[in-house]
């Protein structure tokens, strides 16, 4: 949560670090001076979501000291959610389990349904507000309560002996409550269950309620299809309401949010920020958001079911970068999957056979002399899938499977495709069960030993293949054998030499910097930050605060006169295409001519100003590339200075 935070030490230190100066100590009412930090710059839980092992719901993140904490709900039965745990880090990468921060026994009033905490600092105590009993009217006992703490970690014990709110006001039901505080030290919790939100006014002493200057104490604030899982923050004076729809067992489950100049409102709402993906995970939902302090570094905390879970209480923490357009509004959340392995775990990753995983030294090895597999739970189609893999011995055979079904078939299979390296170079395949047959393959010099980027792009039946150099495909053939699937990591069995048995445990490979992904893309220009490559009115341009959304999405498909080159598919008008005309980029509806498919087809560079970003040549005039002049896309040669204009972030 974003509460008070020009009052922590964090604020001195990320300032001094963007400054390049020495960081001075925190203001005396805010927690113990900083030591020194790692400032999280991520698209994501870069080692991987979800962030920690175990079923947690309904995440609130405070920044304390020198250390991010995330307080969740704990994902169990109704009866067992009896205690809260906490988690802390530095970096927002490695994290520190904190067990029972706040335990039943200490809450004479609360017997189950412990829900929700809130977490917040004021005058030297940390406060951890709750939900306890989900009560269903008022002549139960039970509501939202407040505990209190000498240290972040606890223990927290309960502050008052009873609710602080016990009743349903507006046709609230007192749940899933959050704790401001503004800039002028004035603390607001809003809170809300049944389809109605409410605002209320804390006192100082965080344990009591002040009244509105009409004299009421509950104002109510509900926000169109509001269900649940109030939030707020503030960002640039503007205040953002956040709130969960849709059912919290189904895969509706979703975040809006809403926008005003007030901390009480009106809160009209804008748009859906963060949605299930049937490829990645559902029920996303019930968040909260954390700033950097001293930037303008956001992330969104959130819950998710993984795809394979039926279960209503398996639910996960999860956290994605939020990204703001220039007029404030934030454009919606893609729930990316990457995982580095930095945080010394493979939390996610399901595996399959005898492969022996193992997370080590910020990779994930395999040792066996069998085959196997380690997969996300994920169930993508048309994809971007990439990692580092580094074959350790001359007789591996190890790399990337995906659109992967029924693994565990038959004594060493599973169905889908595979792309390994061997020593000898890459081999493109698919696994019916134990059948392997190849589908293509080419040479690579120096494969043993030393790592390679390997990419796979599979959209329909064109599957392609690229090492190191991720402009040219290694391979590039189509099959229509799997449309869909899991992804993960393969390894094969290590043959033995002539006149030996195979040696077990012996290391087969290293991965590492996965990341996977669907082909739609946006694509922001590298010298004009928050300005995308989109369409309006047919014309290509290049502008901020797209709307729509999808005006700015484009699916990256094999090239209509090349499938080794690509074209841009408007994800907002399919069947539409980037394409040029006599030096114009416009969005037109493809057409079977040939001068169609070959203006509507690019080669991807790497980037002409940064290599590291991306470029696009016209395939039907070589030498001139994609760029921006006037906020309009054109197809032109350009020169040493234009460089920049022609260059992509891919987003």
């Amino acid at each position: 949560m974003v509460r008070t935070i020009r009052k922590l030490s964090l604020i001195a230190l990320a300032a001094a670090l963007l400054a390049g100066v020495a960081p001075s100590s925190a203001g005396a009412d805010g927690p113990a001076a900083a030591r020194a930090v790692d400032v999280p710059v991520q698209s994501t839980a870069e080692a991987g979501n979800p962030l920690v092992e175990g079923w947690y719901a309904d995440p609130d993140v405070a920044v304390y000291d020198d250390r991010f904490w995330i307080f969740p709900t704990t994902s169990r039965r109704y009866a067992e959610q009896t205690f809260m745990d906490a988690f802390s880090s530095t970096d927002m990468v490695t994290w520190t389990k904190h067990s029972k921060v706040l335990d039943i026994a200490d809450v004479s009033w609360a017997k189950y349904a412990l829900w929700a905490p809130a977490p917040v600092f004021r005058d030297g105590k940390y406060y951890l507000y709750f939900a306890a009993n989900d009560i269903q009217n008022d002549s139960e006992h039970g509501g939202i309560g407040v505990a209190v703490a000498d240290r972040p970690e606890g223990p927290y014990k309960d502050a008052i002996g009873g609710p602080l709110i016990s009743r349903f006001h507006n046709g609230a039901q007192p749940i899933d409550q959050d704790v401001f505080i503004d800039d002028d030290g004035q603390a607001y919790m809003y809170y809300g269950g049944w389809g109605h939100a409410n605002v209320v006014k804390l006192n100082p002493d965080m344990t009591s309620l002040d009244t509105f200057p009409d004299g009421s104490t509950y104002k109510e604030i509900t926000p169109e299809n509001y269900v649940e899982g109030s939030f707020m923050f503030k960002r640039g004076g503007t205040y953002y309401m956040m709130w969960s729809e849709g059912g919290w067992t189904g895969p509706d489950y979703s975040v809006s949010y809403a926008m005003s100049d007030s901390p009480t409102g009106p809160f009209r709402k804008i748009d859906q920020v963060l949605a299930q993906d049937s490829a990645v995970a559902r029920g996303s939902g019930h968040n909260s958001v954390v700033n950097v302090p001293g930037t303008d570094i956001w992330y969104i905390v959130y819950h998710r079911r993984p795809l394979s879970e039926t279960d209503g209480n398996h639910r996960t923490l999860a956290y994605d970068r939020i990204h703001f357009n220039e007029d404030g509004t934030i454009r919606p959340v893609t729930m990316k999957v990457k995982d580095n392995f930095d945080d010394g775990n493979a939390v996610g990753w399901r595996t399959y056979g005898g492969a022996g995983w193992t997370p080590e030294r910020g990779a994930y090895s395999t040792m066996s002399s069998s085959r196997g597999l380690s997969l996300q739970d994920t169930d993508f189609s048309d994809l971007v899938y990439e990692a580092d893999v580094t074959l350790r011995h001359s007789r591996s055979t190890s790399g990337l499977a995906f659109r992967v079904s029924r693994p565990g078939t038959g004594t060493e299979g599973f169905h889908g495709y595979y792309a390994d390296l061997t020593a000898k170079g890459l081999v493109l395949g698919k696994a019916t069960g134990d059948e392997r047959t190849q589908l293509a393959t080419a040479r690579l010099t120096g494969a043993v030993g030393t790592t390679h980027r390997v990419r796979v792009e599979a959209v329909g039946p064109s599957l392609k293949v690229y090492v190191d150099d991720m402009a040219v495909p290694k391979i590039s053939t189509t099959d229509s054998a799997f449309a869909t699937g899991a992804n993960g990591l393969h390894t094969a069995p290590l043959p033995p030499k002539a006149g030996t048995a195979a040696a077990p445990g012996r290391p087969s490979a290293r991965f590492d910097n996965v990341s996977i992904r669907s082909n739609v893309f946006s694509f922001e220009a590298s010298d004009a930050p928050n300005q995308f490559i989109r369409h309006a009115w047919s014309r290509g341009r290049v502008d901020p605060d797209v709307t729509p959304y999808a005006d700015m999405q484009w699916k990256v498909v094999p090239g209509l006169a090349d499938p080794s080159a690509a074209s841009l598919e408007s994800v907002n008008f399919p069947g539409s295409f980037l394409r040029q005309r006599d030096g114009e980029v416009w969005i037109d509806t493809r057409t079977d001519d040939a001068d169609f498919r070959v203006d509507a087809t690019w080669r991807r560079v790497p980037g002409l100003s940064d290599r590291t970003l991306t470029s696009f040549e016209s395939y039907s005039t070589p030498g001139s590339y994609l760029r921006h002049r006037d906020a309009l896309l054109y197809s032109e040669r350009v020169s040493a200075a234009d460089r920049p204009d022609a260059t992509f972030r891919p987003w």
